[in-house]
């Protein structure tokens, strides 16, 4: 079941913020909290009931993990608290290494040793990566003094709550403990609801109108990387890029709005990525709960174990960080590939900044732009070999040819014809033009609904209305969110 689907929209939502809000207004209101767990083991299930018991299975070994912790926290045993937390830290790295990593492993070995190990053939179960970091961070609050509640509805709420449960944002234990233990919060709060609706539908509409629009282009240009010219190489790379961030940031837009109209508040997971002028600041624009969970379970840690802050330490502990968030996105040699890039990325970003040597503010975006516009290749390219072809092209390698507008102009000046470039088929160059100017002025749909809720516009209601219309109207075909592949 997708948020983009006319059955989440028209059925299950309703049924839902129906039934959590008629418990919440009763005497029995922790009742609403039951509704939420059992909605979302619902929508999960819908996907494939197969892997609901793995979600099951997972929830109920960190709960009696999370509970022994907190036992033995409050017993001064911290010996046996060590053990349980360094345990369940295992558990849930091989529970997501086994079904994200075994057959890359495999096939790796096979490579390097020329073995024959015959692949598992397992299938990722979506959210695998989303709800495992999740309970790693549960577990390491636990283990730090931080959460001290347990409650099972509440924890298994806190793991499964279905605005998050796929694509995120990573959510951290204690805030949301905060909120479903709030009676008040159980009941339908006008504002909310309208807030959320609102985001909802912005999300809504970049997802329909803008990301699906970039489909077709990038697919065509990644399919032909290695005959497309300069021209068609970044035409594809930019819708892809438009296409990625849209797609997700409508994602996460409609998340914090379907959880807002339940007067839940989880956080926002994109502010205005294209206006970083570092590898580092774009990383705490762009997808920021991975890059504080990451921040808080791997480079942290690690700098703490290295003693003195050093900058040489911090710069370690960094390069081995963003390595992580690479390898965290999948199983293969281009997100390999990927997190090189980015640990590489952010030693020169960090060293740059740490020699205090000069850079111009638009400068800096326009070199980290290109440089993450050459990284996430490695996103969409499904092997090596059509990474390098891809980036052949980007640097002209197979031909530089100008776009036809461009070269026709020119021709009459010149003594030959240009080599003209065809574009890619079905570009949306309006789109495109609209993507750009939205990244680069446009505000963000979370700071829109802020900024209404401070100063309320008659005129934005039917507006919104007619973009909810028009999304729906445009919703032909279910089209699944890229980062579940994730």
């Amino acid at each position: 079941m997708l948020f983009n689907s006319y059955i989440f929209i028209f059925a299950f939502l309703p049924v839902v913020l129906t039934g959590y809000f008629a418990l919440g207004c009763t005497s029995w209101s922790r009742l609403a909290n039951v509704w939420l767990v059992l909605a979302s083991l619902f929508f999960y299930g819908w996907w494939n009931v197969r892997y609901l018991p793995l979600l099951l299975v997972s929830i109920a070994v960190n709960y009696c993990l999370s509970g022994a912790i907190l036992h033995f926290r409050q017993q001064a045993r911290l010996t046996l608290q060590r053990i349980i937390f360094w345990s369940g830290i295992t558990w849930n790295l091989a529970l997501l290494g086994y079904y994200k990593y075994t057959d890359f492993l495999l096939g790796a070995v096979n490579d390097a040793l020329g073995t024959h190990l015959p692949l598992l053939h397992v299938i990722l179960p979506l959210g695998i990566s989303f709800f495992t970091i999740t309970q790693i961070l549960a577990l390491i609050d636990c283990h730090e003094g931080v959460a001290k509640d347990h409650n099972i509805i509440d924890y298994a709420l806190f793991v499964s709550f279905f605005p998050h449960l796929m694509a995120g944002p990573i959510l951290y234990h204690r805030p949301m403990m905060q909120q479903f233990r709030n009676a008040a919060l159980r009941r339908p709060q006008a504002g909310n609801l309208a807030m959320g609706f609102s985001l909802f539908i912005l999300g809504l509409a970049k997802k329909l109108l803008i990301a699906d629009s970039f489909i077709a282009p990038a697919d065509w240009g990644f399919a032909h990387a290695g005959t497309i010219d300069l021209v068609q190489s970044w035409q594809a790379v930019f819708c892809y890029m438009m296409q990625l961030y849209f797609d997700f940031s409508g994602y996460s837009d409609m998340a914090v709005g379907l959880a807002r109209m339940m007067n839940i508040k989880i956080p926002a997971n994109f502010r205005h990525p294209f206006h970083a002028t570092s590898v580092a600041n774009f990383w705490q624009r762009w997808h920021i709960s991975l890059t504080n969970a990451i921040t808080a379970c791997v480079y942290m840690p690690i700098v703490r174990a290295m003693g003195a802050m050093t900058f040489g330490h911090t710069l370690v502990a960094a390069s081995i960080a963003f390595f992580i968030v690479g390898i965290w996105h999948g199983a293969g040699w281009n997100f390999v590939a990927f997190a090189a890039l980015q640990s590489v990325g952010i030693i020169v970003s960090q060293t740059w900044k740490h020699r205090h040597l000069p850079m111009a503010p638009v400068l800096g975006r326009l070199l980290t732009l290109c440089f993450i516009l050459v990284s996430f290749v490695c996103f969409r390219a499904p092997d090596l070999a059509t990474i390098r072809a891809m980036l052949i092209a980007m640097a002209g390698g197979h031909g530089l040819h100008l776009p036809a507008f461009i070269a026709g102009e020119l021709d009459p000046f010149l003594a030959s014809d240009l080599p003209a470039s065809a574009g890619i088929p079905g570009l949306p160059v309006e789109m495109l033009c609209l993507a750009l100017a939205l990244v680069a002025f446009a505000p963000d749909a979370n700071d829109i609904i802020k900024s209404l809720e401070k100063h309320p516009r008659w005129y934005v209601a039917p507006l919104l209305a007619l973009l909810f219309i028009f999304s729906v109207y445009h919703m032909t075909k279910e089209s699944v969110f890229l980062y579940f592949q994730f």
